[in-house]
C-alpha cells in the first residue's frame, strides 16, 4: 500500500482515525476511582463547631460560685452580670480570675505585700496581677478596634472589712479599672 496514491491515502487516514478514536474511547472507559469522603475532616468540622456553639450559648459570661470562705451579700435587685475581671475577695484570700494573688489574715493583707507597709493602700501582687489582665485587654481592644473599658467585677465575702474592700478598689484603679460593679446573690429581703 502506498499512501501516495489517491485510494490509499483515504485509507491510511481512515486507520489513523479510527486508532485515534480507540485511543480516545479507551480513554473514556478507564474507571477512575471515585472520591472517599474523609470522615476524620468531617468530625474536626463538627467538634470545632460544637466547641464554638458550647462557648458562645452559655448561660452567663461569669460563673461566681459560693463556699464557706466566699458567702456573699445578699440583694433584692437582679441584673445579668457582664463580661469582666472578677476580683474576689474571700476570708483567706483575694483572687483575680479564681487565681489567688494574695493571702490574708484575719481579713487583713500583710503589710508586707502592701507599697506603703501597714497603712498603705496598693497591695503589690494584685496590682501586678490585674496590670497583666489590663494589658491583655488592651492588646485585645487595639486588634478588634474596640476602646479599652476597665470593668471589674468585685466579689466580697458578706463580712469583709471595708478597709479591705477600699484597698482592692484603689489598686484596681492604680492599675487602670475604672468601673466597678459589686456582686450580690438574689434572695434578700425588701424593707
Amino acid at each position: 500500500m502506498d499512501p501516495n496514491t489517491p485510494g490509499n491515502a483515504s485509507q491510511v487516514d481512515a486507520i489513523w482515525a479510527a486508532k485515534r478514536q480507540a485511543k480516545k474511547d479507551k480513554r473514556r472507559m478507564r474507571s477512575t476511582p471515585r472520591p472517599k469522603l474523609l470522615i476524620n475532616s468531617l468530625m474536626d468540622a463538627f467538634t470545632i463547631i460544637l466547641c464554638f456553639l458550647l462557648k458562645s450559648f452559655g448561660s452567663d459570661p461569669v460563673q461566681i460560685r459560693e463556699s464557706d470562705d466566699l458567702k456573699l451579700p445578699r440583694s433584692t435587685s437582679v441584673q445579668p452580670l457582664e463580661d469582666a475581671i472578677v476580683i474576689a475577695i474571700s476570708t483567706k484570700a483575694i483572687m483575680v480570675q479564681d487565681i489567688k494573688v494574695a493571702d490574708l489574715r484575719n481579713g487583713a493583707v500583710d503589710e508586707s505585700m502592701k507599697r506603703d507597709g501597714q497603712e498603705g493602700l496598693l497591695i503589690n501582687p494584685l496590682f501586678d496581677s490585674l496590670k497583666e489582665k489590663v494589658q491583655h485587654l488592651k492588646m485585645i481592644a487595639a486588634r478588634t478596634n474596640q476602646p479599652f473599658e476597665g470593668k471589674a467585677l468585685v466579689v466580697a465575702h458578706s463580712g469583709t472589712s471595708y478597709r479591705l474592700v477600699t484597698e482592692v478598689l484603689y489598686t484596681a484603679g492604680q492599675a487602670e479599672f475604672e468601673k466597678f460593679k459589686f456582686v450580690a446573690a438574689e434572695g434578700g429581703k425588701a424593707n
